[in-house]
C-alpha cells in the first residue's frame, strides 16, 4: 500500500492505519524493543520499505520483532 501510491496524499497515513487494523483486529499489538519509541521505529519502517532500502526478508524479521499479542 504505501508503494503503490493509490492515493495523491496520505498513502504512508494510510499504510499505518491497515497495519495497525490488521493487527488488532487479529489480536496484536506494535511493541518497541528495547528502548526504541515505537513511534519513531514505525515511522522508520514504513519509509524504509517506500524508499526500497528495506528488503521483504527484513521487513518481515522486524515485524516478527515486533508484534505481540494482545
Amino acid at each position: 500500500m504505501a508503494r503503490n501510491h493509490g492515493f495523491a496524499d496520505g498513502n504512508k497515513r494510510t499504510t499505518l492505519i491497515l497495519l495497525h487494523t490488521l493487527l488488532q483486529r487479529s489480536g496484536y499489538t506494535l511493541e518497541a524493543v528495547g528502548c526504541e519509541d515505537i513511534q519513531t521505529a514505525v515511522e522508520n519502517l514504513i519509509l524504509a520499505v517506500v524508499d526500497g532500502t528495506m528488503t521483504f526478508d527484513v521487513l518481515t524479521f522486524w515485524l516478527k520483532q515486533h508484534i505481540a499479542k494482545i
